[in-house]
């Protein structure tokens, strides 16, 4: 009796563990990453995380403003025309520390929904709140919905409007 209930658990285990991860589906999509900005105190988002796509400038400039320059590296800001012809994906990580992210694909399907994959690590816990932005913008065209996919699983989606 014993042995068949510890080979059931041990089938079960094993069925968990093998379960495929998330990932981006579709056709790899032309995209920038932006790394010069931070998200504003009266942007109105709050919780752990934020999953959001923002269509529009004055939309965006709600959210986000330029940060300073950090060090030698020039940072990537968006074209003044970006909206025109893509929208930007967003992820803000809150907490006690700050998040790096590395995109590791960005596709549209056939139904109209943008993946956007990437691996998100949080630094060395502190005292003070930082929220971390994973900027991404994409071509409009074609885009319905967008997917987000940390770190192998599918944590958010957000409408293209």
């Amino acid at each position: 009796m014993i042995r068949s209930a510890l080979s059931v658990v041990c089938v079960l285990a094993l069925t968990v563990s093998t379960r495929g991860a998330d990932e981006a589906k579709g056709a790899k999509a032309t995209h920038t990453v932006y790394d010069a900005y931070f998200e504003k105190n009266t942007s109105g988002f709050k919780g752990d995380a934020t999953y959001i796509a923002l269509t529009s400038k004055e939309g965006f400039e709600k959210v986000f403003a330029a940060r300073p320059p950090l060090g030698a590296k020039k940072p990537v800001m968006l074209a003044v025309d970006v909206f025109d012809k893509h929208f930007v994906a967003v992820v803000v990580k809150r907490g006690p520390a700050i998040t790096t992210y590395t995109v590791e694909a960005v596709t549209l399907d056939k139904d109209g929904i943008v993946y956007v994959q990437y691996k998100a690590a949080a630094g060395v816990a502190g005292t003070a709140n930082f929220a971390s932005p994973l900027i991404v913008s994409v071509a409009k065209e074609g885009a319905k919905k967008v997917v987000f996919i940390e770190n192998g699983k599918a944590v958010g989606t957000s409408d293209v409007k």
